[in-house]
């Protein structure tokens, strides 16, 4: 998904994350993981176009913003070692400078994307895939046209890099220890945080289900989703009365999301819960939704789980 211009707010916590981790392709390699890093595949840039300042064309140096991006990926050792025929991460940047303001107070700017992917499609894990994009501005208190493209090219290597290394921070997240996980629960980055719940629901780390289940309630909308992905993916049905009451019980698109991962979880409880908004919810398309999650979890052969009686409050 395109995230754009998220990097500026969440670029300090991702960068300090990424020097407390150890090396992700160390770990990997060591432990005989199924899911062991891909190697480190080309870095291109794709042709950038020239922008003009003061009646002068200014390039950027496509080679010099590629040498630098893979210089920070190579350092970062996140990567597998090359090896013949390895899967591969290829990367992919495109960038359109440009210049804002006035003839009194010039700024500078460059879009740019960055694309992640794995070769063959499919290989390696997901998270290893991506596709973010950022703006990047600053002002210029020049009219020399080698001072421009200098700042346009720094410009340019500073917004790249910053991408970079919030991708390396949530691959070595990944390759941290339940405490490095724990931590980022907390963290003050809603990304970060996400990508901490992700990891809670693919290890399996249960410690932590009070935490998710605080999360359920943060303010990003994203925090909240992941953290209800992550107890589905956990089969924590203990989790069901916070489900019910996480949410606002009239907004339709959050409940359809409760409701989904509730009829998910199963169990009595779950059953108890659906039915009763099922039948009393004020809102007709809520109790029809209700109904079809009561529906789905009839079809699942839970009905021999225990669980206690469940009553919201409306």
């Amino acid at each position: 998904m395109m995230r754009q211009g998220q990097f500026l707010r969440s670029l300090a916590a991702l960068a300090a994350l990424a020097c407390a981790l150890p090396p992700a392709c160390k770990k990997d390699r060591t432990s005989g993981s199924a899911e062991a890093p891909p190697t480190l595949g080309p870095v291109s840039v794709k042709p950038i176009p020239a922008v003009d300042f003061r009646g002068q064309e200014v390039h950027i140096d496509e080679g010099q913003l590629a040498a630098k991006v893979k210089s920070v990926l190579a350092q970062a050792a996140v990567f597998a070692e090359a090896q013949p025929k390895r899967v591969a991460v290829a990367v992919t940047l495109e960038a359109l400078p440009f210049t804002g303001g006035n003839a009194e107070a010039l700024e500078i700017g460059v879009k740019l994307r960055l694309r992640m992917s794995v070769r063959p499609e499919g290989a390696a894990p997901a998270r290893f895939s991506e596709d973010v994009a950022a703006v990047g501005q600053a002002p210029l208190d020049t009219r020399e046209v080698g001072e421009a493209k200098a700042a346009f090219q720094r410009l340019a290597e500073r917004t790249a890099e910053d991408l970079v290394q919030t991708y390396v921070a949530r691959q070595k997240l990944w390759a941290g220890d339940a405490k490095a996980v724990a931590t980022a629960l907390g963290a003050s980055d809603s990304d970060l945080r996400v990508e901490a719940l992700r990891i809670v629901g693919a290890r399996k780390l249960r410690e932590q289900v009070p935490v998710v289940i605080r999360l359920l309630a943060d303010e990003d909308e994203g925090v909240r989703d992941a953290a209800l992905g992550t107890l589905v993916a956990l089969r924590e049905r203990g989790a069901v009365k916070a489900l019910a009451e996480s949410r606002q019980m009239r907004d339709t698109r959050e409940m359809r999301k409760v409701l989904d991962a509730i009829a998910t979880l199963g169990g009595s409880e779950a059953q108890d819960y659906l039915a009763f908004v099922a039948e009393t919810h004020d809102d007709e398309e809520i109790r029809t939704m209700a109904k079809a999650a009561l529906e789905r979890l009839g079809r699942r052969d839970d009905r021999g789980n225990k669980g206690g009686s469940f009553r919201p409050t409306k």
